[in-house]
């Protein structure tokens, strides 16, 4: 993240303090809810490496399913 800041291509407030403080509300508030959808068994995972299309067929295959 920081190398995009220094590329031009991120953020304007891409530095390390307020990037620990990204991750910290990650993990303390978005995180869990995987727990949560998991345990409802409201969660699919997919594997996102493939071309787009590829991606978008398999959450095709989630949501009709």
């Amino acid at each position: 993240i920081l190398a995009r800041a220094e590329s031009g291509s991120g953020r304007s407030d891409d530095n390390e303090q307020v990037i620990r403080k990204r991750f910290a509300v990650y993990l303390e508030q978005t995180l869990p809810l995987t727990d949560y959808y998991a345990k409802s068994g409201l969660l699919s995972q997919l594997d996102g490496v493939g071309s787009v299309e590829q991606i978008s067929a398999c959450i095709d295959k989630v949501l009709v399913a």
